[in-house]
């Protein structure tokens, strides 16, 4: 019953498996390439088309009753630098989160030359927020 078991297998088959199992790992390779941020050659070629409108464009959020500003500095072909203005000192006491996790989202968004990340946060409702309004800024900054 425990007896030895003789599997069989012919050149055909091998092949066959060989070249199944080759191209899996390649597609997972160039899946895993081209879908994880920041993978992949993600450098702007010199005869690549301007990406946004050069400036500083300004998004509002609202933080009790008072508004803040999130502004966003782009050249042609890259975001330059994202910062919080205008943030009272009363906004500060009530919402102590905002300033260093919109530090930490202007670090990645620099990195990744992009707003449509996911952020590594413990707080996604402020990061949710700061992240919308700076999408929203580059939004205005884009080159149609």
């Amino acid at each position: 019953m425990g007896g030895t078991k003789i599997f069989v297998l012919h050149k055909k088959e091998l092949i066959r498996i060989g070249a199944a199992i080759v191209l899996g790992l390649v597609l997972i390779i160039l899946a895993l390439t081209l879908l994880l941020p920041g993978r992949g050659d993600n450098t702007i070629t010199p005869d690549a088309y301007d990406r946004f409108i050069p400036g500083t464009y300004v998004s509002t959020i609202i933080l009790n009753d008072k508004p803040v500003d999130v502004r966003v500095t782009v050249s042609e072909n890259e975001i330059l630098s994202i910062y919080m203005s205008d943030m009272a000192e009363i906004q500060r006491t009530f919402f102590p989160l905002f300033e260093p996790r919109m530090v930490d989202l202007a670090e990645e968004v620099l990195r990744y030359q992009s707003a449509f990340i996911s952020p590594s946060t413990d707080y996604p409702v402020t990061t949710g927020i700061l992240q919308s309004a700076v999408q929203a800024a580059l939004s205005v900054a884009e080159v149609e």
